[in-house]
């Protein structure tokens, strides 16, 4: 007979949003097996939570622990924060498949390989999700295939040189096709990355009537999120959708460089549209991205080789072009990733300059990215406190990190706090903010569990899997910083994979009950 856990005295938010109420619940078997009134019975393990709420395990809707969660596959940023499930294979970059060289995938996703140690080897996607359940970790994994990943595929054909657009683009919906046959949930879309932002819209239209047909999800990094683009880019992506009838997410919607008057319309065409749209979003006001983001439209969205021989041959015209496209202040960049110039990581542009013999901002970033061979990795402020309140306070929005799997060790790299802080600072800031705790867990964990298709976590209910999440309403905290990123967040007692206890008192178990879900048709 397996174990039974009771977990006692708390209140229950059962992820519905419904009133919380008082009430014990009894793990059995990976799932919950009980919840009520068990003062009589005799469990186990019984772990009094009196005066802490008892939640679903939190869904992570936007991640990129692609390659991380294999490195460190205690993901100690992701449970101690209380996430039992992450959707990865977002912004259009995915490992797999791989038809070609693994380093040109590697160039393409470089915002998400912080863990270069792990090898590549394999083609398809099924490999890949193979390799993934050979590991045994601490979360579930709900895969995304990232669409610029596919458009490289379905480009590597050995005999490219005789093939035609036509042959092309069947091979990248054949790819699709073959993501879908071995589990995907959805495809993802990254209009600001190469090669995803060149992407023709018929095409990307073709491509989500794909998606809706298999009732999956499309998620897209929109072609901007500046407040001279923003209504722009969520039109275009509405368009999209509505062409295709398909599911749409927007990834972690924000504003920046705007006074307000752009989000407000983002945000009206969100609630007047027909599309069903809904979005994620973060409670930070910096994003952490690749420094070819800086660069404008017409240089970022050509290929890594082309970006190169660009900055080799006219470094003077690319730094011009830096400082003339990004409007960040050069002390609202800090370099997070720089694998040649360790030195440079956790210091700001403006920082760097000033103790270097260059004349500009625009010319030390250029030599960075010339130094790493483009695999440079920042961390921009440009978001106002209001404006990253209201999104993430929004019905359709749920909470999300866009951050990675870690273990507290790791120091590869600068990672931004929201790898291990997102959830408990939302809490922390909606509930300020005036939300109940029912709203606030609604929106990490049945809300994106509905998003992406999962039938069986993201609520607590009889028969469901037994991810659940205990935490101190009152405590609950994120305590990272950008200078201190992996900083243990307060608040979070208890964390059950599939009925595991991999987090006890704040402390990881070294439990790896995590499983690969595989998304299952007809």
């Amino acid at each position: 007979m397996n174990q039974q856990t009771l977990l006692s005295g708390g209140y229950l938010a059962d992820g519905t949003g419904s009133p919380l109420i008082r009430a014990d619940l009894m793990i059995a078997d990976g799932c919950i097996a009980g919840i009520g009134d068990f003062s009589q019975s005799v469990a186990d393990v019984h772990l009094d939570c009196t005066g802490l709420v008892i939640a679903p395990g939190f869904i992570d809707i936007h991640t990129h622990s692609d390659l991380s969660r294999l490195a460190y596959p205690e993901s100690e940023s992701r449970v101690l924060q209380g996430i039992t499930t992450e959707v990865i294979g977002n912004c259009g970059m995915s490992p797999a498949p791989i038809r070609g060289d693994p380093d040109d995938v590697r160039a393409i996703i470089g915002p998400i390989d912080v863990c270069t140690d792990v090898d590549m080897l394999w083609n398809s996607v099924d490999e890949y999700f193979s390799a993934v359940e050979r590991v045994p970790a601490a979360t579930n994994i709900a895969p995304l295939i990232g669409h610029g990943t596919l458009e490289l595929a379905a480009s590597s054909d050995r005999d490219s040189a005789t093939k035609s657009d036509a042959d092309r683009s069947t091979r990248l919906f054949a790819e699709l096709a073959e993501a879908f046959v071995a589990g995907a949930w959805g495809l993802s879309l990254g209009l600001m990355y190469s090669p995803g932002e060149l992407s023709q819209t018929d095409e990307l239209v073709e491509l989500a009537r794909l998606v809706a047909n298999q009732d999956a999800l499309l998620s897209v990094h929109m072609r901007a999120y500046d407040g001279a683009g923003l209504q722009d880019a969520v039109q275009e992506v509405l368009h999209i959708a509505g062409l295709a009838g398909v599911r749409l997410q927007i990834s972690h919607l924000r504003s920046v460089h705007d006074d307000g008057s752009a989000l407000n319309e983002a945000i009206a065409l969100l609630e007047s549209s027909d599309v069903d749209v809904e979005a994620d979003a973060y409670p930070y006001l910096a994003g952490h991205t690749t420094m070819l983001q800086l660069l404008p439209p017409e240089l970022r969205a050509l290929s890594n080789p082309d970006i190169a021989e660009r900055i080799e041959n006219t470094p003077t015209k690319v730094a011009a072009m830096f400082e003339a496209n990004t409007g960040f202040a050069p002390t609202a960049v800090t370099v997070a990733k720089a694998p040649k110039t360790p030195a440079a990581i956790g210091k700001t542009l403006a920082e760097l300059v000033e103790a270097s013999a260059h004349k500009s901002w625009g010319s030390l970033a250029v030599a960075l990215l010339a130094e790493n061979k483009l695999n440079v990795d920042v961390i921009v402020v440009g978001t106002r406190p209001e404006d990253a309140l209201r999104v993430l306070r929004h019905p359709l929005v749920s909470v999300a990190s866009d951050g990675i799997a870690l273990n507290l060790a790791h120091d590869t790299n600068l990672p931004h706090p929201r790898s291990i802080g997102t959830f408990p600072r939302a809490i922390d800031e909606l509930s300020r903010s005036g939300m109940g705790i029912p709203a606030i867990v609604h929106k990490m964990t049945a809300k994106p569990a509905a998003r992406i298709g999962l039938t069986d976590r993201g609520v607590l209910a009889l028969g469901a899997f037994a991810d659940v999440t205990v935490f101190d309403a009152a405590t609950v905290a994120d305590r990272a910083t950008y200078s201190n990123p992996l900083a243990v967040p307060s608040g979070i007692h208890h964390v059950f994979v599939n009925g595991v206890q991999v987090v006890a008192d704040g402390m990881h178990t070294n439990k790896l009950p995590g499983r690969l879900l595989r998304r299952r048709t007809g």
